[in-house]
């Protein structure tokens, strides 16, 4: 049977499953990765914008209106922030115990690393490369059960958007300056930031991503600048969260 199929068989039957589902956003790009295809479980599920320590302020305003209709809270696996207030939605939900927590999302939003947070201890495999989970994994956290599920992309989506989401991992890209070039765009000032470049107004993202392989020494036999080996260093930090929005 084919892998993606046999994943979204056991996703559906926790779906049901479970009396809380967890869907977890990256807060870099909360409407990118959020799945409306998961919309039929919406009496059950609370909305998790993980990695908030990425962005420098959330835009609650426009964070409310992708969310209308969710419960939804912030959080930081990194920091800590917001769990608290996770825990409270998460037994809020139903009265019945122990409540069965199903943990989805999109590859590389944090899932694992949420649920390490959520359980205060390193209770699952935690990796920046894309679909590490590989199968369900259930922890129990006494009253609560939580369970890992591997990342699913929704049917049919592909490109460059999947690459900036992290769901696919830069090394299996062809031509990486493309995604590299989307990098830039949605972050030029903490791009140049992060690689210590001088930039205007003027400057477009190529002429940004030659900045970085100069600074960083990216070059070719005879100095030509290389440019792809550049854009895969550039897509590869942001994916690990190192450029901040």
């Amino acid at each position: 049977m084919d892998v993606w199929l046999k994943r979204w068989i056991a996703y559906k039957h926790v779906l049901r499953e479970c009396d809380v589902v967890l869907q977890v956003l990256d807060a870099r790009d909360p409407a990118g990765t959020l799945n409306r295809g998961l919309s039929r479980y919406m009496s059950k599920m609370i909305i998790v914008v993980n990695k908030s320590d990425l962005v420098p302020a959330l835009n609650l305003e426009e964070l409310q209106r992708l969310l209308r209709g969710y419960r939804g809270v912030a959080v930081s696996s990194k920091t800590g922030g917001g769990f608290n207030q996770l825990f409270q939605e998460i037994k809020g939900v139903t009265l019945r115990r122990p409540i069965k927590v199903a943990v989805v999302g999109y590859p590389n939003v944090g899932k694992s690393s949420m649920m390490n947070r959520l359980a205060r201890r390193k209770a699952t495999k935690v990796s920046p490369i894309p679909g590490e989970t590989k199968n369900v994994q259930w922890i129990s956290l006494g009253d609560v059960l939580l369970c890992d599920t591997p990342g699913i992309v929704p049917l049919g989506e592909t490109g460059v958007g999947l690459v900036l989401k992290a769901a696919v991992s830069v090394e299996k890209l062809h031509s990486p300056e493309p995604v590299a070039i989307g990098v830039i765009e949605k972050n030029r000032d903490a791009t140049a930031k992060y690689y210590g470049v001088r930039i205007s107004e003027k400057d477009n993202a190529e002429l940004i991503l030659e900045k970085i392989a100069k600074r960083r020494g990216k070059l070719l036999k005879g100095g030509e600048l290389d440019l792809q080996e550049t854009a895969r260093m550039v897509v590869r930090d942001y994916q690990h969260g190192k450029i901040r929005a």
